[in-house]
């Protein structure tokens, strides 16, 4: 359960140690730090933190640095100094070489992001290098189209690579290797079907292939890499230990047959023995992944094949609450009809990361202060877009807008020419609106109001109700000067424009089925100077929420956050 006192503690103490003004994702941090069971209410914190860093933002510094000193919340030595960044590399002083390995198997999603960004942040923390290695070796799932897409996208993240590769261009390499484990007699050709070798590694018994000898293995492999053995039919396996605990560890396949178009060659590695071989060509010292990856078959690959033993540091997959990361998941909802393509907003591809308003800097901002951990942890989007909207808040210029618009009309009002910032406090410029006393208003702002209450149109005058109807609410001047605790609505004039809002819900019910509902449209009508907004740009409709024009010719817009 949240501690409101303790977030309250917590924008304190960051407000004391940072010249009396708090962020919201340092206080976020420090509460994560004490209780990481708080990610699973990463929406609340969030909103929580916000306001505590609103209400403490607001005091004078010497009055925050009487209350931490009060609460025995000040550093009295040298000024606190928060804890950034990520955790040493080991043996980094001997150089770094780090790798981004995607397998072009569908579109770049946030897990990528997070992942790739841990990686680059490491590349320019020691000053290393970066290999783009494009794990191409399931050829009848790569497309140009999702390598394009990685490509755009990881440049789009900001992160900057050194060498690009496709495994593919190292094939005769590979088969190099793989001859040579034959030849040690560490290796055998398998014909066996899927099904028999899965059996026999359940019951741990030893393939009936296993004793091959070293011309029966070789004859096979050639057999099968001159494109004479079809897809399926014959596998070269590595000789493990069929009594192994770990299972990956019996027999494990390295080569496979895949009949393909792509490229002209019948055998392909499987993911192990091609990083084996890979981090060995491409120098890599440095090895940061998820721990869905096995490290022990990898270790003794490189034994055997007398190659150099990189750092492996892994951490657990970052997993997103009500979407998906998986690609094969993806593409099943994509052919089952429930979302059209991979440029969906629903999903967890970075297109719908920038669809929805995310910036680059955010994802590394929230590296930064999450880092990484190898306990397995379920992250709400909540806590990403908190770091965004600090990043758009300074530029996202204001609008007012009425969702579900109601007339209001101020009977003998004047006409008026009001001008109205585009922002509270950067100076973004400003607009001027005519008025003549007719507006329109959202319905919901009216709803708890009856004749004879007063609000205030805001930035323009008080007025009073004197009738209210189901469609229009008629009212009379009651004062120019702001009264203190009155509600204050914004409006709309009959110079309008009219929009529609798209909310993003989660694309997955809890229990994994398609959320049929996980889309939200919102109809209602702008001031008259959003239609100079342009397709991407990021503004906030005032007490609604920040929107980033989606199509400019509709006056689409998707919601962004609050």
């Amino acid at each position: 359960m949240i501690n409101e006192e303790e977030i309250k503690k917590a924008a304190i103490k960051n407000a004391a140690a940072h010249d009396g003004k708090a962020r919201a994702g340092s206080v976020i941090s420090e509460m994560l730090g004490k209780d990481r069971n708080l990610l699973k209410e990463m929406s609340e914190l969030g909103k929580l933190a916000e306001k505590a860093v609103r209400e403490v933002n607001s005091l004078d510094k010497e009055e925050i640095m009487k209350i931490a000193g009060e609460m025995n919340l000040l550093n009295h030595g040298e000024d606190e100094k928060e804890k950034k960044g990520l955790k040493p590399l080991p043996g980094a002083e001997k150089g770094v070489v780090l790798r981004l390995p995607p397998e072009p198997s569908g579109y770049m999603h946030w897990g990528h992001a997070l992942s790739f960004t841990i990686n680059y942040l490491y590349k320019e923390m020691y000053n290393g290098k970066l290999w783009l290695r494009f794990e191409d070796t399931n050829p009848n799932l790569v497309r140009e189209e999702f390598v394009k897409n990685f490509e755009e996208s990881i440049s789009w993240l900001g992160i900057k690579w050194d060498r690009k590769k496709f495994i593919s261009e190292d094939m005769e390499k590979i088969y190099g290797y793989a001859e040579k484990l034959i030849e040690d007699g560490k290796a055998y050709a398998c014909t066996c079907s899927s099904d028999e070798i899965k059996k026999n590694r359940n019951l741990e018994s030893e393939c009936q292939h296993r004793n091959n000898s070293i011309e029966e293995n070789m004859s096979l492999w050639k057999t099968a890499k001159e494109g004479k053995i079809g897809t399926g039919e014959m596998t070269l396996r590595f000789k493990g230990n069929m009594k192994d605990k770990d299972a990956s560890l019996r027999d494990p396949n390295l080569m496979r047959v895949i009949k393909t178009e792509y490229k002209p060659y019948n055998l392909w590695p499987l993911y192990d023995f091609a990083s084996v071989i890979e981090d060995e060509l491409c120098g890599i010292t440095h090895i940061l992944r998820s721990n869905e990856f096995k490290s022990k078959l990898q270790s003794r690959l490189r034994k055997e094949l007398g190659f150099n033993e990189p750092y492996v540091i892994q951490y657990s997959r970052f997993n997103f609450q009500g979407t998906l990361t998986s690609k094969r998941k993806v593409r099943e909802l994509i052919k089952q009809g429930y979302i059209k393509d991979w440029h969906d907003i629903r999903l967890a591809t970075i297109d719908s990361m920038k669809r929805r308003g995310i910036e680059p800097e955010a994802v590394r901002d929230f590296v930064k202060e999450v880092g990484y951990s190898v306990s397995e942890h379920e992250y709400s989007l909540d806590m990403l877009f908190t770091f965004n909207r600090r990043i758009i808040d300074k530029s996202a210029k204001r609008f007012f807008f009425a969702p579900n618009p109601v007339k209001l009309v101020v009977q003998d009002a004047a006409a008026e020419k009001v001008k109205l910032a585009f922002h509270p406090s950067n100076d973004l410029g400003y607009r001027e609106i005519q008025t003549n006393g007719t507006f329109f208003i959202d319905k919901a702002d009216i709803v708890s109001l009856d004749v004879g209450d007063t609000f205030r149109l805001k930035e323009l005058y008080s007025v009073e109700i004197i009738d209210k109807e189901s469609e229009l609410v008629t009212c009379r001047m009651h004062s120019k000067e702001h009264i203190p605790g009155e509600k204050i609505i914004q409006w709309v004039t009959e110079q309008n424009v009219p929009i529609k809002v798209t909310k993003v819900g989660n694309l997955l019910n809890e229990d994994g089925t398609f959320n049929e509902k996980s889309l939200t449209e919102i109809s209602g009508i702008a001031e008259n100077m959003a239609k100079d907004i342009k397709e991407g740009q990021i503004i906030q409709f005032e007490r609604f929420g920040f929107c980033r024009m989606d199509d400019e010719n509709k006056n689409e817009f998707i919601f962004v956050s609050r």
